[in-house]
């Protein structure tokens, strides 16, 4: 029985889990998280393609379905435990820091957390596939300027390259969900020092008011003496709205505040 306060809706379709795998380019010699094993169908296929790869499953009633798998595949490290409570960090140290790849359906109530402790956790992680809810997908994928574009899109874009794999219909989940879903890819980039969490707060303020202009809300992080001066010296329209501006604009505009 699925649970419904957990988000639980699975995909069934090993022709749909096989694409998705092939869509991720999985080689044989890569390390896999996958968050949230459930039944196992797309832990079977991952463990057909990776080297080796970690299933964890929270929800310890799916143990008679993904135990037998652990005999079917040599490859598959089961474990009962919250992933948002999981050191990524330990499981890179225990195949000598090789650089983890992030797989799953993701529950659509904690997309927002998972999402972020990867970007926590970036240093040990090479990138990340996930389904997850249309709204989300487009968001994290958005470019300037679009209904969609926010905070989330500007701090995903400058640690990844990211890009819809495949457009996926409430229908080819088990139960279907009420929203349509996206199955998507984040590729870490290497030179991602200058994002701190710092960095990482401030685009969050920036976009406290994306519907209005940017400098009412610096202004009162700032004051207008500085925020003026920002505009001046960087060419930034007083009328443009946060969500306007290209995510590498932000490093400049952060930089100017805090050095």
């Amino acid at each position: 029985m699925l649970k419904k306060y957990l988000s639980q809706h699975l995909i069934k379709d090993r022709n749909i889990l096989k694409k998705m795998v092939r869509l991720s380019g999985i080689e044989g010699d890569d390390v896999i998280v996958e968050v949230g094993a459930g039944q196992g169908d797309l832990t079977g296929c991952l463990c057909e393609a990776a080297g080796l790869v970690y299933a964890i499953e929270i929800d310890e009633t799916f143990y008679r379905y993904l135990e037998p798998l652990t005999k079917q595949y040599s490859n598959l490290r089961l474990s009962f435990c919250d992933f948002l409570k999981t050191s990524l960090r330990d499981l890179s140290d225990e195949v000598k820091g090789k650089r983890i790849k992030v797989f799953g359906n993701i529950p659509y109530k904690i997309t927002a957390p998972i999402i972020f402790k990867i970007i926590d956790e970036r240093g040990v992680i090479d990138s990340a596939f996930m389904t997850v809810q249309k709204e989300i997908g487009e968001r994290i994928t958005a470019k300037p300027a679009s209904r969609v574009y926010g905070a989330i899109s500007v701090i995903c874009q400058l640690l990844a390259h990211t890009k819809i794999l495949l457009r996926l219909k409430a229908s080819v989940f088990v139960p279907p969900p009420k929203v349509d879903s996206v199955f998507f890819s984040m590729v870490l980039k290497e030179d991602c020092g200058y994002i701190t969490d710092g960095f990482i707060e401030f685009v969050k303020v920036c976009f406290e008011n994306k519907r209005k202009y940017m400098k009412n809300t610096l202004i009162r992080h700032y004051g207008p003496e500085k925020v003026y001066e920002l505009y001046k010296e960087i060419g930034l329209l007083h009328s443009i709205r946060a969500e306007e501006i290209e995510p590498e604009r932000f490093i400049d505009i952060y930089r100017f505040f805090h050095g």
